[in-house]
């Protein structure tokens, strides 16, 4: 089975690149369609961006059109902030203006729990299908090309800087442009693309995650997903990114009832079972996680670390208890921590002469914050065993440059555990981390 077409990818691209964005519903206030507006003219100078409500004439500058008929223009992107029983008679006139994609923020769908609203949603999807004009949502917050710095979303936060080989699937949106966000802004880490699904009445998770396997700004796809809409649809993608050999990271609702049933209110989720889904991610080798930090530190590490040619990992710190705790964790999730070959054992002891200890985990004491620290880790990460260097520490500025030296003149992964403060400005900080 078929389950994505040209015309729906040239859809998603049109809804994800945008050269022409109309506003339904814009609107002076700093509510939904306020903001939407406001965010898409951030970008007015590479994006033709239309207002649409006839209550206006002009709207933050821009001139306010009484409808999507009346636009110069069909726009790649139709985002719709109306009432929900408006929401179908816009999408109908957009598609007959020829518009090549919609955001529905509105909510009062499925998630209201009401045969009729359920019904109604159903329309929507069955809109997108047949016209192939495809939807993200409905009561969703929109997406963001961030690569391009372009937010067509109702979320009131932006940002600079965040720009990354991450592909974020989320849901909800509140979550997306909520924590995602503002904990990917204080760590560092990157997204090339922000996309909320909501209530998934056409395109889901497994859509954009299609899309994005062709994406070549996409290096990892993470997702936070409260249910799959079907589970073939998944295991197909899932297959797909493991031949490609782009990693999914997700976190998954429905571990217990709570969570499947809060899932069920948000976004009338059907979250299935649970255990069906942990033997699909660990057939095709998807990551599930617990929590946000988790999801976007694992996630920035796939992005920035090559695939290792050898399965062993070497640790190495300046104490033996982060050793200990590290190779437990590894131990725990099944990877391989390999005794270290008699070569670089004696180099090792060599520099050590005496203190510390020259083993996998090594434990180096003070020479971890030392000039002696980057040939340890030459021998470590050069023995044929180890296709991944794992330095837990909370060195000064002087350890983390070393560290990014040895990534950068390596072939294999280093990994920079960071065990200090989370306030730390200096090497924590430092770029390529």
């Amino acid at each position: 089975m078929e389950f994505w077409t040209e015309p729906q990818m040239a859809s998603i691209h049109k809804m994800l690149n945008p050269r022409s964005i109309a506003i339904v519903g814009a609107t002076p206030r700093m509510q939904y369609g306020g903001r939407f507006l406001a965010a898409a003219l951030k970008a007015k100078d590479r994006v033709r961006v239309y207002a649409v409500n006839p209550r206006y004439d002009e709207i933050m500058g821009e001139k306010s059109y009484r409808s999507v008929t009346d636009l110069p223009e069909a726009p790649d992107l139709v985002g719709i902030v109306v009432p929900y029983d408006q929401v179908l008679d816009v999408l109908q006139e957009s598609r007959r203006k020829g518009a090549g994609s919609a955001i529905v923020i509105s909510a009062g769908f499925a998630e209201r729990g009401m045969d009729d609203r359920r019904d109604l949603q159903g329309k929507l999807g069955e809109f997108a299908r047949a016209s192939g004009m495809r939807i993200s949502g409905p009561n969703c917050l929109g997406l963001a090309n961030v690569k391009d710095d372009i937010w067509a979303t109702s979320s009131s936060r932006g940002a600079e800087g965040v720009t990354g080989p991450i592909g974020l699937v989320c849901q909800s949106g509140a979550t997306a442009f909520g924590p995602f966000l503002v904990r990917a802004v204080e760590n560092g880490i990157g997204f090339s693309y922000i996309i909320s699904t909501g209530n998934e009445a056409d395109l889901d998770f497994t859509d954009f995650a299609r899309y994005l396997l062709d994406n070549p700004d996409t290096r990892v796809i993470a997702g936070f997903v409260e249910g799959f809409k079907r589970a073939d649809k998944f295991l197909e993608v899932a297959k797909l990114a493991a031949e490609r050999g782009k990693p999914i990271v997700l976190i998954k609702i429905g571990r217990s009832e709570l969570g499947a049933r809060a899932a069920r209110s948000h976004t009338a989720a059907l979250t299935g079972a649970d255990a069906r889904y942990d033997a699909i991610f660990a057939q095709y080798g998807v990551i599930r996680v617990q929590d946000y930090d988790e999801l976007l530190e694992v996630a920035h590490l796939l992005a920035h670390t090559p695939r290792p040619q050898v399965p062993g990992i070497a640790v190495v710190s300046h104490s033996g208890g982060i050793s200990s705790l590290t190779a437990d964790m590894c131990g725990q999730a099944g990877l391989d921590l390999p005794p270290l070959g008699p070569e670089a054992r004696d180099g090792i002891n060599g520099i050590l002469k005496g203190f510390g200890w020259a083993a996998n985990p090594a434990d180096v004491t003070n020479l971890a914050n030392s000039e002696s620290f980057p040939p340890i880790m030459e021998h470590m990460i050069n023995d044929p065993r180890m296709g991944t260097l794992v330095v837990a520490s909370a060195g000064a500025d002087t350890q983390a440059q070393q560290v990014i030296s040895q990534r950068d003149r390596s072939d294999k992964g280093v990994v920079f555990l960071w065990t200090g403060s989370r306030d730390a400005t200096t090497a924590r900080a430092s770029p390529g981390r």
